[in-house]
Parts: C-alpha cells; sequence; structure tokens
C-alpha cells in the first residue's frame, strides 16, 4: 500500500479540519500519517509516496506562520518521484485569497512532485459543504 502524508497548519482550526476530512477519505487506500506542521520534519516527507500539504491564509497571501520554518528547511529536497496536492482556507475579502495554497503549490513543484489535482481552496469557517467538498476533491488524490 502506498503512503501518504497530510501536513497542515491552522491557526483557527479550518485547516485542520479540512485535514481530518481528507485523512478519513483517503485512509482505506493509503497507509496515511495526519501532522501539524510543527510536528514535522522535512525530511520525512521522503518516506511518502503523496504528498498532501494544507494551510491557512494570513495577512497578504502569506503561509500560516508554523509553516515558515517548514517551509525555509524544504529546499534541499528532492522530491521528483513524489505526487502531491494542497489545500487551504482563506477569505476572499482579501485580494491574495488562500495566497499560501499557490506558495505551497510553487515549492512542491519546484522540488519536482507532480501536482496531481487541482488544488482545493475554501471561503471562510468550514461547514458540512466544505466538508462534502474536500472529500470529493481527496477522491481525486486516488
Amino acid at each position: 500500500m502506498e503512503k501518504a502524508i497530510i501536513v497542515y497548519g491552522s491557526t483557527m482550526g479550518n485547516t485542520e479540519r479540512l485535514s481530518e476530512v481528507v485523512e478519513t477519505s483517503l485512509s482505506e487506500n493509503y497507509d496515511l500519517d495526519r501532522k501539524d506542521v510543527v510536528n514535522t520534519k522535512v525530511e520525512e516527507l521522503e518516506e511518502f509516496d503523496l504528498i498532501i500539504f494544507g494551510s491557512s491564509t494570513w495577512g497578504s497571501g502569506e503561509l500560516q506562520e508554523d509553516f515558515d520554518d517548514f517551509y525555509s528547511s524544504l529546499s534541499d529536497l528532492d522530491l521528483s518521484t513524489k505526487k502531491g496536492g494542497v489545500f487551504g482556507a482563506g477569505d476572499t475579502a482579501f485580494p491574495d485569497f488562500c495566497g499560501a495554497v499557490d506558495i505551497l503549490e510553487n515549492k512542491l513543484e519546484e522540488l519536482g512532485v507532480e501536482l496531481i489535482i487541482e488544488s482545493f481552496r475554501w471561503d471562510g469557517d468550514i461547514t458540512s459543504e466544505a466538508e462534502d467538498e474536500i472529500r470529493s476533491w481527496a477522491k481525486g488524490l486516488e
């Protein structure tokens, strides 16, 4: 069975909740780990076939602050044999809606990861509709 990891950063709990739904959706088809970014070392990514990042967006399209050190440490990895996907929560009231998703997409591509699905972006609080939509999105990662 292929191995997958979900690495998320969440301040208000929205992205964490999305990560839980993704975990449940993929658990039948992957040997899966879900980790808060503050408890994850970048070297761990090399152990997985599928890498999924989730981050809320803050300020002017910035990563959730828990991602800062992790993100800075990613540059030395070669993940060219990996597949990936990115999701996040944001607020369309800001010009760079879900800018953190764009930042993480770009970094994964730079590291050679094949993004196998268009990234998931959610506006606002997590509702049952959001859970249904990310559940559908996660099926595209199988």
